[in-house]
């Protein structure tokens, strides 16, 4: 049936086609199974398309005979009465009617303005054509195969009828000026022009490659391939190839578009053949062995491209997010490839990454993940060491945001420092200019020096804008050489009329070096060479720079000076001299130096009652402090310090509420440090880092340095404030309390990854901890020496004095296992308390006669004052390991020498130490390790009757015993057959509050929890309570009197009882366990 309907259609149109005058119409109809059997897609001849236009009775007047032959070439609109249209589908109807309509009034031979009226008519066929014409119907059509044929093929009847050259220009006003031409048009002309073997021009066929290729269509994409393979190889362009390998890389086909390049870089001559939109797909795609491939093609036919980007052009559109993670794929490829074979075979690998690199970082003034920044140029130094280049890209993309971002401006200081590691690395002065502010904004002093070295190893001399930032930044560093040999260049280029903004750097840099003879000196020296007058603000320095160093004598002096000259101090330094007097809890001395400020006229200051709020909290009173602060919520205060641009909310007051914060953190009272904080929040009081300090250091305290490492990794940058040294201390100090040992090292290593320097806080807590792992070691016959050598602490120690330096006293914030020394003692002292008594109490004495020797030497190093005594902590150590050598003498030469240190450090202000209660409050403990070494040396020394009026003197000027104190005083007495004494004592010092066994849980677990929940872990929280040693010692004592004769006995033990009964019953209900000290002192088989 469909052939005879094919036969039929072709025989009746030929007739047709010769027009006549005479109307007709047809009203045949078809049943609808005729378009089940394919009568649809019968492939019609292109002259059939000519039945759609039939004449109508009445024709138009440009319809005469000398128009025949142009009326055969023209079809009718798409209304008009049609012959046997019912046989084609209804869409594809539409679609040709729509087209016809369009293209018809394009035809220069027939104007729009004179083409017949639409009309409407009826259709007979069983199909419901739609009556509305619109482009509606068109966008609405889905069978898009009939829509490719019958669009082209109308195309072609129009050509048809067009000479050679009038097609020819025809496509060529289609293709440059007539943009909304379909590329089924184009393409149907261009098989015409092929069908009469007419070649196109190459400007011509490049453009239909370009309209093809950029139709983003299946049409258009298979024709573009379709007309690439019909051009001769030797005929192929650039343009040709580029078009054919986007639409290769349209349709996914990356092999065939690695083809046509690699083709093209064989056969072109020069320019660009796609290689950037191949490169492009394959990196997208992570496809890095195309991607290789085509930078391989890259590389090997350099010289046929014109510029670099020929390869990168596509890459640099992308969003520089997106850009920087195929970076890191880059990257993670290239290792890949290193593992997989050589490094030498890999190498093609790590030059594509590379690139690839080197152009994410590129990218300017574009926001990115810092974090995937971090992580792109870590990974890529695994693989090899990167480019002064790439370094420089770096780090200018970081600080190309670092106005709005501190975060982007700190990272691209921490790459600078990384960079400065390469040779190859030359900082130009845009770099350097650019650093220079960054490092002002921040306070970054380290880098500000690398500045100042790179503008002399690199430049000629320094700018006279860089002088002034480089003096303040590394004032601020502490380095006073550095300061004072800028000062004199500057002052021997520009001459010495700045000398009032010089002076106050070199004063500052003294400050911080805690300098105190040379602060003095600089203003002598300017005084008598330059002329130079003092202001407030350089006393106020100086004030500063003896309170660094705990001299409150020779502050005073200087007030006294200011008097005698006719200066008037103000209320800075005032607060300075409070603030000294308030860190040693002498209150009596705060407020008389603020009753003092008040007599002279001075207003109240933020720094002055912030002091006095120390001076009470230091006393135990905090209470009182609580409400003075409350009271300062509606107080105006003089003088508040300069805002700080990363705290949010009142500034102001947040340094007198830490002070309570970090009080009630050291006596681990976290209930009260959360509502502090809570308060602080309500007044709408700013967080710092001393605030998050506190916080941390309570949880620590209570044994949760999870929860604190938390704060330190999430909380605080998120709030944007920067860990310090400090916070990292505090939490390795936590983990190193639990025994965690792993993640103190773990803390080391995310500081060292970003860039904080150690300080002797952290150095003193990593050699702790190694000195754990030495021990453990050794007793699980892991160490390969026969006796205990603490290897690991010991490389930590060599390792912290080879890198001494005491621009580490720059850092102002507070410090642990300070003690009570100043830092610009405890820089240099802090290690050795601790490794003299580990070697003593190992019994290794050569090495606590080496240990001291390398104090000595380090204090003659740092310290002008060689003669000084050496710190408690340090003597205190020493006793210990002459106790254990049986050097008894030596071990009270060091006692006395603790005694003479306390009367000056713990002293009060007015130093007379011959009444009762001279110890200021905050060194009550101050002799509480001594003390327990000389009890064993009165001990040894048959002088146990000594031990209670010892105490009771020391009581009396205001030390307190510790827990530990009383407990080993306890056992002292056991040990020397004063039982009834030791009870006495354990009852009246220790038993108070005692909770009783079943406290502790079953029989099998007191042991363990009493030590767990009653260690205090400082002098501060330290509420006397028995130790289980001790009760074994009680236990003994008890069990011996016992034994004795039954008069003598008994009454002894009726004694104990009368004097003592908590103890007792203590004593009786101890569990027994089969460990080392009961089967020693209580003789259990």
């Amino acid at each position: 049936m469909i052939e005879r309907a094919t036969i039929c259609l072709e025989n009746g149109g030929k007739h047709v086609l010769h027009i006549s005058r005479k109307s007709f119409t047809t009203r045949r109809s078809l049943h609808s199974a005729f378009w089940s059997h394919g009568a649809g897609d019968i492939n019609l001849p292109d002259w059939w398309h000519a039945l759609l236009q039939v004449p109508t009775s009445n024709p138009p007047q440009w319809f005469s005979k000398a128009n025949t032959r142009n009326t055969r070439s023209t079809v009718s609109d798409a209304n008009g009465l049609g012959l046997l249209d019912f046989l084609y589908p209804v869409r594809t109807l539409a679609i040709i009617r729509e087209y016809v309509r369009k293209n018809t009034t394009a035809l220069p031979r027939h104007p729009r303005s004179q083409l017949p009226p639409q009309r409407s008519r009826n259709y007979t066929s069983v199909a419901d054509i739609p009556t509305n014409d619109g482009p509606e119907q068109v966008e609405s059509v889905d069978d898009t195969a009939a829509a490719y044929t019958s669009t082209v093929d109308l195309a072609a009847i129009e050509a048809s009828h067009l000479t050679s050259t009038e097609l020819t220009a025809k496509l060529h006003e289609s293709l440059f000026i007539h943009q909304q031409v379909s590329v089924y048009q184009l393409w149907g002309y261009y098989v015409k022009l092929r069908e009469r073997s007419v070649f196109l021009a190459p400007k011509d066929l490049a453009q239909l490659f370009t309209r093809l290729s950029q139709s983003h269509g299946t049409f258009g994409l298979e024709k573009t391939r379709e007309l690439f393979d019909s051009i001769d190889p030797s005929e192929r362009r650039a343009v040709h190839y580029t078009c054919a390998v986007s639409a290769a890389l349209q349709q996914d086909d990356l092999r065939s578009a690695i083809g046509l390049h690699a083709e093209a870089a064989t056969c072109v001559g020069g320019g660009s053949f796609g290689t950037s939109l191949v490169f492009k797909h394959a990196v997208e795609r992570a496809n890095w062995k195309a991607a290789l491939a085509v930078w391989g093609q890259f590389g090997d036919h350099r010289r046929m491209y014109l510029a670099e980007s020929f390869l990168w052009a596509e890459i640099d559109h992308l969003p520089l997010p997106s850009l920087l993670e195929h970076a890191r794929n880059a990257v993670e490829f290239a290792i890949s490839s290193i593992e997989e074979s050589t490094f030498d075979e890999a190498a093609p690998a790590r030059k594509l990454a590379f690139a690839v690199v080197h152009r994410a970082l590129s990218v300017h003034n574009a926001d990115f993940d810092p974090f995937v920044q971090a992580d792109l140029v870590e990974k890529a130094q695994s693989i090899q060491q990167p480019s002064g280049d790439l370094f420089r890209a770096a780090i200018l993309q970081h600080l190309s945001l670092g106005v709005q971002n501190s975060e982007h401006s700190q990272r691209g200081l921490d790459l600078y420092r990384t960079a400065r590691m390469n040779p190859s690395f030359v900082p130009d002065q845009e770099l350097l200019h650019a650093l220079l502010r960054r490092c002002h904004d921040l306070r970054s002093s380290e880098e500000m020096y690398y500045v100042l070295e790179d503008y002399r190893k690199h430049h000629t001399e320094i700018p006279r804008h860089a002088y002034l930032p480089l003096l303040s930044q590394l004032a601020r560093h502490g380095d006073i050489d550095v300061v004072d040999q800028l000062s004199r260049e500057y002052i021997s280029r520009f001459g010495a009329r700045d000398i009032s903004v010089l002076a106050p750097q070199l004063l500052h840099a003294c400050y911080r070096r805690a300098e105190v003879d040379r602060a003095i000196g600089v203003i002598e020296s300017l005084q008598q060479k330059h002329g130079y007058i003092p202001d407030i603000r350089a006393w106020n320095t100086v004030f500063a720079t003896y309170s660094r160093v705990d001299d409150c004598e020779g502050a005073m002096r200087i007030l006294d000076r200011l008097v005698a000259t006719n200066v008037k101090p103000d209320s800075k330094s005032y607060g300075i001299l409070m603030g000294m007097f308030a860190k040693r809890s002498d209150l009596a001395a705060t407020n008389g130096v603020y009753e003092q400020a008040i007599a002279e006229g001075i207003n109240p200051s933020f720094d002055m009652v912030s002091s006095l709020i120390l001076a009470l909290a230091t006393n135990d009173r905090l209470d009182e402090a609580e409400r003075m602060a409350e009271q300062t919520l509606d107080m105006d205060l003089d003088a508040p310090p300069r805002k700080i641009p990363s705290l949010t909310g009142d500034h102001t007051r947040t340094r007198m509420w830490n002070i309570l914060l970090g009080q009630h953190a050291m006596k681990g009272q976290l209930d009260k440090v959360f509502s502090v904080q809570n308060r602080m929040q309500e007044a709408g009081i700013a967080f710092d880092g001393a605030t998050y300090a506190a916080l941390m250091q309570s949880l620590c305290i209570k044994m949760l340095p999870m929860a604190a490492q938390k704060i330190l990794k999430v909380v605080m940058p998120k709030v944007g404030i920067r860990p310090t040294a400090l916070h990292y201390a505090i939490v390795m100090s936590g983990f190193l309390n639990v025994k965690d040992y792993p993640k103190v090292f773990s803390l080391q290593n995310r500081m060292d990854k970003r860039g904080i320097k150690p300080t002797f806080s952290t150095r003193n807590t990593l050699l702790r901890a190694e000195s754990h792992m030495d021990e453990k070691d050794y007793f699980e016959g892991n160490s390969d020496h026969p006796t205990f050598e603490a290897s690991r602490a010991q490389k930590v120690l060599t390792d912290t004095l080879d890198h001494l330096n005491p621009m580490e006293l720059a850092s102002l914030g507070p410090s642990k296992f300070a003690q009570s020394n100043a830092p610009n003692v405890a820089f240099q002292t802090s290690y050795f308390p601790y490794m003299i008594n580990l070697y003593g109490r190992k019994r290794l004495f050569d090495k606590v006669t080496e240990m001291y020797d390398l104090y000595i030497s380090t204090r003659q190093k740092f310290s002008p004052d060689v003669n000084a005594s050496p710190p408690v902590e340090l003597l205190s150590a020493l006793m210990t390991s002459y106790t254990k050598a049986g050097e008894y003498h030596e071990a009270e030469k060091c006692w006395q020498l603790a005694l003479e240190k306390v009367q000056h450090v713990a002293c009060k202000s007015d130093g007379d130490t011959s009444q009762a209660g001279w110890v200021l409050h905050k060194y009550r403990f101050f002799l509480a390790l001594p003390l327990t070494r000389h009890m064993h040396v009165l001990a040894a020394t048959s002088s146990i009757d000594e031990i209670g009026p010892l105490i009771e003197s020391l009581q009396q000027a205001g030390f307190q015993l510790s827990t530990h104190n009383w407990n080993k005083y306890v056992q002292v007495l056991v040990q020397n057959d004063r039982a009834l004494v030791a009870y006495q004592i354990c009852e009246g010092k220790l038993m108070e509050g005692w909770p009783g066994w079943q406290r502790f849980g079953p029989e099998i677990n007191a042991k363990r929890n009493i030590k767990k929940q009653w260690v205090p872990r400082s002098w501060e929280m330290a509420r006397p309570f028995p130790h289980y040693e001790t009760f074994v010692y009680l236990a003994s004592a008890y069990l011996t009197a016992q034994g004795r004769a039954y008069g003598v006995g008994k009454e002894l033990v009726g004694e104990m009882q009368q004097v003592a009964p908590k103890t007792v019953e203590a004593v009786y209900k101890l569990p027994k366990y089969d460990d080392k000290i009961q089967n020693l002192l209580l003789r259990r088989e």
